[in-house]
Order: C-alpha cells, then structure tokens, then sequence
C-alpha cells in the first residue's frame, strides 16, 4: 500500500500521485484489459476506450477538478490519457457489460462514541497490493483522507473528510445506463460541508450505476443508507433511509430500489446474501464497539465477509476500512500479507478545517 500526504491543487495533486505509483500503472492497465476481455463482454480494449472516453467528458460538465486530476496523474505518470481514463472508469466499463464481480461489504454499529464504520474492499484481484491511502488537503476543501488505486480517482473507495463526512460504497449489479459517473461524484461527495450536501451529490440524475453508500456525519452523529439507481433500471431514483437501531450492513444486492427486472445478484452474486446473512446474524452482544474490535472482526481471514483469490478468484478482500466520523478517525488495514506499509490511520481534528 503505498501512504501519500500531499497539498494543492487537484491538478498538481493528481501529478503528485502519479509520480509516486507511475510504475504500477504499465501492467496495472493491461491486466486491467485482459480482465475485462476475459471476465465481461466489452469486446475489445477499443471499446473500453471509447466508453472511457464518454464517462470523461461527461465528467468535465460534472465536476472538473476530476478531470484536472487525472490529467496531472497522466502526466505524472508518464501515460496516455486514455489509459488513465480506461483505469478511471473501469468500474462503469464493467457494469456496462455483464456479469461484473461481487465487491465490498459495509457494517455499520452504534457505539457510545457515535456511529463506526466497518468497511471490507473487495476488488478486482489485479488490485491485490497496489492501494493507495491518501492524507490529502485540496486547495480550497477540507483535509481528505481516503483510499484508492493507482490511476483511480481519490475516494473511490471509503472516505473521511475533516468536516466529519464519511463515505463507504457498495456496488451493486444491475447493468449501467447512460448518466454521469458514479466514481465522479464519490469523489466529489467525499468533499462535501455536511451530510446533506454529500447525498444531493450521490443521488444526482442521471445516474450511470445503481450503487449503495453508507454516508455519516460526525459533527450531526447522523448517519444514512442510500441506494441510488435511475428510471431505466428502478421504479424509484433514490432511496433514503435513515440508520438507526444497533446496527446495519449492506453487501452487493438491492435491498430497497424496486428494480424493474430481477436483481442479477440472485443469479450471479449469490455470496453477497451470503455475507450479508453473516454480518446481519451478529448478536448484538457480539457487535464490535471499538475500532480495534471492528478492524479485527472483518480483517480475519474466514472466506466470507474476508475473501482470498484462492477463495474467490474474481474478486478479493484487499483491504479493512474502519471509520469513527464523530471522533475523526480513519483506519485501513492492508489485507496483503507482504505489504511493505500495511497500517494506515489519520486522525482528522476539527482544527484541521480549511
């Protein structure tokens, strides 16, 4: 896992970036391709390309600094920018064309010191030791510390910002429309004032993936589950709901979107319910209180919640997420047994707003 602390611009940061993990992204980008060939319908890297290139302009019109960045990361990086781009968008290009794989698994406990979140990121196994955890401050937004891949845009995967806003995603599996990019607006999302200004973002229309985000407020101790899709593929955009009770997890199927067809998790991901049988049978005098005790609970290897490439080989727990939005805190564990740098935690005071 490679940590990165930086400060600057988006464009400046994104060369930054690609500067420290270029040499990942040569091979990261072809096995990239020969995944997607071998484990979706695209056709051809042309293809891919071509649908890159969509998200990408879409993404200018949305949120520009995202495409400052991945300009600078090109740059620093030494790659074409539509090599970037296809790496960026992966995630849309997969879903455009199933079956795509099962991802992450979010679980999420009320403790006596607000809400915690646990997160497992599953990926493509291509990903397995190439993370990157960022301690980053924009110009002119709240420090971000967050996790993503080499040629990824930041917070692609859980986030926390200085204004206690946390994010975690869970991808889910109908095939994608037409609409903006959802790593686009995680992204932006994860910069966002306050817990309201960071679900308008999330819910916004049209929306290319159907996709799930856990979203918390520490400042408000608030905390919500949002399922997002678009009126091609569910009866309703958006679905609300806030989290109360004990506890509440969420794997990789559909658990409130009235879907127009069949959720494709019934027939392809049916280890999603299995991991979500799991986390949502946790008696609640066994929940985890504590971020030690949700990092150990989910980064033990089990075959379940935890994944292996020997026990899934398409998709693999890479990393533990654990976040304490009222106390600021932000943890993630390495799953790579190898790793050089396996631990990575921040504590993101309030003095540290911009």
């Amino acid at each position: 896992m490679h940590i990165l602390r930086l400060k600057g611009g988006f464009e400046e940061v994104g060369r930054a970036v690609g500067a420290a993990t270029g040499s990942d992204i040569p091979k990261l980008y072809e096995r990239l391709v020969a995944y997607l060939l071998e484990h979706t319908t695209v056709g051809s890297a042309r293809r891919m390309i071509e649908i890159a290139s969509r998200y990408a302009l879409s993404a200018q019109e949305q949120f520009p600094p995202a495409i400052a960045y991945l300009r600078g990361l090109a740059d620093g990086a030494g790659a074409p920018f539509h090599e970037i781009a296809l790496i960026a968008f992966s995630e849309e290009i997969a879903s455009e064309f199933l079956p795509a794989p099962e991802k992450c698994s979010t679980l999420v406990v009320r403790t006596p010191r607000g809400w915690l979140i646990g997160h497992n990121e599953d990926y493509e196994p291509h990903y397995y030791g190439k993370m990157l955890a960022l301690d980053v401050t924009f110009d002119g937004c709240p420090r971000l510390a967050c996790l993503t891949y080499p040629g990824q845009l930041p917070a692609v995967g859980p986030s926390l910002n200085a204004n206690g806003v946390a994010i975690a995603n869970n991808s889910l599996w109908p095939e994608a429309q037409p609409g903006l990019s959802q790593v686009v607006r995680q992204f932006q999302a994860s910069l966002a004032p306050d817990l309201d200004a960071a679900v308008g973002i999330l819910a916004g229309q049209p929306n290319a993936l159907t996709t799930h985000y856990t979203v918390a407020d520490g400042t408000l101790d608030d905390a919500v589950s949002l399922e997002v899709s678009n009126r091609a593929t569910s009866e309703a955009e958006v679905v609300l709901r806030q989290i109360s009770g004990r506890a509440f997890c969420h794997t990789n199927h559909a658990l409130h979107l009235p879907l127009r067809k069949p959720d494709p998790a019934l027939e392809h991901a049916s280890h999603s319910y299995r991991r979500y049988a799991k986390l949502k049978g946790i008696a609640p005098d066994a929940l985890p209180g504590t971020p030690d005790e949700m990092m150990a609970l989910l980064s033990r290897n089990e075959g379940v919640l935890h994944r292996t490439a020997a026990q899934n080989p398409t998709s693999v727990t890479l990393a533990t997420v654990v976040i304490r939005p009222g106390t600021g805190e932000f943890w993630i564990r390495d799953a790579d047994p190898d790793a050089a740098e396996k631990e990575f935690y921040v504590l993101l005071k309030p003095s540290s707003l911009n």
